[in-house]
């Protein structure tokens, strides 16, 4: 009986054993397989990466290529010139004469330009010898401008003089001084007039702004030439003479005036006499008040309150100053 019971528990043992033998090698097949699964998506991802990094240097190659070669290189020397762009051979031409040369030209200058339009021809002979052309009109220019400058320079004046504050240059009648004030002293052609028209000026404004302003160049050397006794008048309103006297781009008729004219002035036209504060502040006799007289009103400058003032004091100035003065009030001078 007890012999019995062992057999029967040893036979347990047994198939138990054996049971777990079976689970186990189920379970190192089932493995087996997952892991070869594994293996074969790792080895997968390499070829993968591998396909990738040969891609990647193939694409580099053909960027590299692109940039390499964006255009088509031509030897120069294998490459024609174009007909309309052939250069000149200065070494050949260096060993003709000058009659050989200007044949030469001629007959390359007929070839290109066989089969041309008119108008064709005339733009390609520009394009060819615009050097030759500009060079020779340049010079002729600047010599022209310099012999008129010269003969400007030396010619007489009439009268130099400024207007201030003009409303309206085209209404603006400068033949009360180029015409009346002309044929008035029988003035030739050897004399000429000096003048400037569109100058703006105004106590409110600053000189930096008045140097700014666009519509005129005048503004940066008008005080400089007033300095220099460029100018023998200056026809302005109340605005422009305080500007000019505060500037100190006028003088005071005592500074300004011939002593005979001062004289008349002050005896004859005091009341017409007309103060302006100076620089310092100071109130001094500047210009004179010619708004009643016919030539402030043929003038037309564009303002009833029209005052002459002076920033020239040469003698030149003077002797000019009193011509304009004699003209406007009608004095009876000997001149």
């Amino acid at each position: 009986m007890g012999n019995s019971k062992k057999k029967k528990k040893k036979s347990n043992n047994v198939a138990a054993n054996s049971q777990a033998q079976v689970k186990k090698q189920t379970a190192v097949q089932t493995a087996k397989p997952a892991k070869a699964q594994n293996i074969e998506t790792k080895q997968e991802t390499v070829n993968t990466q591998t396909a990738v990094e040969k891609k990647e240097p193939a694409k580099a190659q053909n960027i590299e290529n692109k940039q390499d070669q964006p255009h088509e290189f031509k030897d120069p020397r294998k490459v024609p010139p174009k007909e309309d762009l052939k250069i000149e051979d200065k070494l050949e031409f260096a060993t003709m004469s000058r009659k050989e040369r200007r044949a030469a030209k001629r007959k390359r200058l007929k070839e290109t330009t066989e089969g041309m339009t008119f108008v064709q021809k005339l733009q390609y002979f520009l394009y060819a010898y615009k050097m030759e052309i500009l060079l020779p009109l340049i010079v002729i220019i600047a010599i022209s401008l310099i012999v008129v400058a010269f003969f400007r320079g030396n010619k007489p004046i009439a009268l130099s003089y400024a207007v201030v504050n003009c409303e309206d240059l085209e209404a603006l009648d400068s033949s009360v001084i180029e015409t009346d004030y002309w044929n008035y002293y029988g003035f030739d052609d050897n004399y000429q007039f000096q003048k400037v028209l569109d100058l703006k000026y105004d106590p409110s404004t600053s000189t930096n702004e008045v140097s700014k302003d666009a519509e005129s160049g005048n503004y940066i050397a008008f005080p400089t030439l007033c300095d220099e006794n460029y100018y023998d008048i200056i026809i302005t309103n109340k605005r422009g003479l305080e500007y000019l006297s505060e500037s100190s781009i006028i003088h005071t008729l005592g500074e300004a005036l011939p002593s005979d004219l001062y004289d008349i002035f002050t005896a004859d036209y005091n009341d017409q006499i007309t103060t302006s504060p100076a620089y310092t502040g100071k109130s001094a006799p500047y210009a004179i008040n010619i708004s009643d007289t016919d030539f402030a009103k043929k003038l037309n400058p564009g303002y009833d309150d029209v005052y002459i003032c002076f920033p020239g004091v040469s003698e030149d100035n003077q002797k000019r100053v009193k011509q304009i003065c004699n003209f406007i009030f009608d004095l009876g001078l000997e001149l």
